[in-house]
């Protein structure tokens, strides 16, 4: 029977077979026989044989006498000389049976002696079961070919090793593991989320105790003594009994592995990424039409405990356990946002609008830049670049050209009017608490948003920026209404807490006069003509501020966004300095009159031209009134009309002049 690693060994089978119901050796049988010379022989040892052999001769003479009736019957008939004659034959007679009698018991003695009839004998149980009576010389001559040889049917590790001696053993066991190689393989499956990933230990290294099994087993085969006559009977029992019931022996084998560590982080290591990352519930979609989003539900990650995962397998492999499963020690780490606080905490924040003009090449360059940036999802931590939304204005991104404010004065460029667009969204922003990276105001103050709340753009010198700086998605929402011409931009992400808002005030807190009126040439335009580029402006330093406000209106606090300085400017008047004849003309910068070749001065009324009025938003293309001959007298300054300011400060192919901001 096989025996584990580490037991005892359990082959032994000599007190097995002592504890079995033998019949006891005779006492008589069991005595050696004794060879005694004769001559040596003490003097009561003669005597016994001497009395021994009297008693023989009176048994052998008993036997005689009791045939003597039958031969004395016949004597009597015979005459006397006769019975004398027979006396003496009879006597004859006696001595030569006395003679034969003692020839023969003798030899019959000698005859059983020499055979081994008076050899003792032990009593054995043979593999059928049979008692049977064996004398001690054969038993123990049959015996001396076993020892220090393994009995029949001993198996080590399956391996016949009956009549081998240790040493022949422990070749053939060893020869086995030789050629079948490592008996088990050392493998353990790493366990996590649900998922195997095995490691297996190619390498192992197999050490046997075979001649240590071997060497202790051997010994119940070494020889006996030839005059220990239990010794005898219980090995030839034994060796009886292993025909039926053969000893099986089983060695035990140490295994030694490197590189646990390395192995199990070689596996996991690669995990760590994919298992680590934590995936709030975002919106997957959203329709700015309906205001409809979907969301993409969350997902948790955990993290890998490596060296728990290494002591895992350790603790196997120390138990003596060379498979098995490890479940990788792992915390689970839940998102932030899950779909159902997304759902309770997402919707609108905060939103402006503002009033745009009857211009159309405007209003078209508002509604093409609503249109890029319109369902903008800005990730938590991501930056919103108004340029890199709307991208460059030209004709092929369907931008118009409309005025522009350009060098400190009124222009016509692609794209004239956004900034009311990047404006709008600024407010927007402010409202709903993000964080503003970057943000320069116009020249001057515009009027379709507060004082110090303006924000203008220019490809690609100036940008408009800011952050989501919360910990939910935010999308930008933006459009331009045709209806009543007006400019909207809404911020949806984490509403603020307990239904609060925030409302935007400025306050204008110094002031500083217009400059003088600035009279500049252009030669494009005939003497006489007129055409106001720039009106006067105050300069103003403003302070912004976010008023939050609870549910009901009531004020919670109120935080400082920041100081915009604005210039003061002066009018500025383009005046005509070509002459009919092709020559020009100079302008006093301080007065508008012309120098040079004479020409007729134009009256107000006719000579100016100026910007028509566009309800506040972007002008159309000023027209030039055509110039009266020209006279040789000077040229008077043109009349300070007043004319209407164009776009208000809105900035939008162009640069802006001056200002602070941050």
């Amino acid at each position: 029977m096989k025996r584990k690693a580490g037991q005892a060994p359990n082959y032994v089978r000599t007190p097995d077979v002592g504890s079995r119901e033998l019949a006891p050796i005779s006492g008589s049988k069991a005595v050696a026989p004794v060879r005694v010379d004769a001559a040596k022989a003490p003097a009561h040892t003669s005597a016994k044989k001497s009395t021994a052999a009297k008693s023989s001769s009176a048994r052998s003479q008993d036997f005689l006498d009791s045939n003597a009736p039958s031969k004395a019957k016949a004597s009597k008939k015979a005459p006397k000389r006769a019975k004398a004659k027979k006396k003496s034959h009879a006597g004859l007679i006696v001595a030569i049976i006395l003679i034969v009698l003692l020839l023969g018991a003798g030899g019959g003695y000698g005859y059983l002696y020499y055979t081994g009839y008076f050899k003792p004998t032990i009593e054995v149980t043979l593999a059928d079961g049979t008692l049977t009576k064996v004398k001690v010389e054969e038993a123990y001559a049959q015996l001396v070919p076993t020892f220090n040889k393994f009995g029949p049917g001993t198996l080590v590790n399956d391996v016949d090793v009956s009549g081998m001696t240790a040493e022949q053993a422990i070749e053939a066991v060893n020869k086995k593991f030789n050629d079948e190689g490592s008996p088990i393989e050392v493998k353990y499956n790493l366990k996590l989320d649900g998922k195997v990933y095995p490691i297996t230990f190619e390498d192992a290294k197999f050490t046997y105790n075979t001649e240590e099994v071997i060497n202790g087993a051997i010994g119940q085969f070494g020889p006996v003594d030839e005059t220990d006559f239990n010794a005898i009977t219980e090995r030839y029992n034994f060796l009886e009994q292993l025909k039926n019931e053969p000893i099986k022996l089983a060695t035990e084998y140490k295994v030694q592995i490197d590189g646990v560590s390395e192995k199990v982080h070689e596996v996991l290591e690669p995990l760590i990424d994919e298992y680590s990352t934590v995936k709030d519930a975002e919106i997957g979609e959203f329709d700015p039409e309906t205001k409809e989003f979907t969301i993409t539900p969350e997902e948790t990650g955990m993290t890998i405990d490596i060296d728990g995962a290494v002591d895992g397998v350790n603790k196997l492999f120390e138990n003596n356990e060379y498979s098995g499963n490890v479940v990788v020690p792992s915390k689970v780490m839940e998102p932030e946002i899950t779909t159902e606080k997304l759902k309770a905490n997402f919707g609108l924040v905060g939103e402006h609008v503002t009033k745009a003009s009857n211009n159309a090449n405007r209003n078209n360059n508002l509604n093409q830049a609503c249109k890029n940036i319109n369902g903008k999802i800005l990730k938590p931590g991501e930056e919103f670049s108004f340029n890199g939304v709307v991208g460059q204005r030209t004709v092929k991104n369907g931008f118009k050209e409309a005025t522009v404010i350009m060098g400190g004065q009124y222009e016509q460029g692609l794209g004239g009017g956004i900034c009311q667009v990047s404006s709008t969204l600024y407010n927007a922003v402010l409202k709903s608490d993000l964080q503003v990276t970057k943000r320069s105001p116009h020249a001057w103050p515009s009027d379709y948003v507060l004082e110090g709340l303006d924000a203008t753009v220019d490809w690609p010198a100036l940008d408009f920026k800011f952050k989501n700086n919360t910990d939910y998605q935010i999308i930008v929402v933006m459009w331009f209404e045709e209806k009543d011409r007006t400019v909207h931009a809404q911020i949806y992400g984490k509403r603020l807490p307990d239904e609060q808002k925030i409302v935007l005030r400025s306050e204008c807190v110094s002031s500083t006069a217009a400059g003088a009126t600035e009279y500049v040439e252009e030669r494009s335009m005939a003497v006489g003509q007129t055409k106001v580029v720039r009106q006067a402006h105050q300069g103003k330093t403003i302070k912004t501020y976010k008023i939050w406000q609870d549910k009901d209106g009531k004020e919670i606090k109120r935080e400082f966004i920041t100081t915009t300085t604005y210039r003061s400017y002066g009018k500025r008047i383009e005046v005509g300095v070509k002459n009919a004849d092709g020559t020009f003309s100079k302008v006093d910068p301080k007065t508008g009159e012309l120098t040079g070749k004479a020409s007729p001065t134009p009256t107000p009324s006719s000579a100016t031209a100026t910007p028509t009025p566009s309800g506040g938003g972007s002008s159309s293309n000023p027209t030039n009134t055509p110039t009266p001959p020209p006279t040789n007298t000077p040229t008077q300054p043109p009349a300070d009309t007043p004319a209407p300011q164009p776009d208000n400060g809105d900035n939008g192919g162009g640069g802006s002049d001056g200002g602070s901001g941050e």
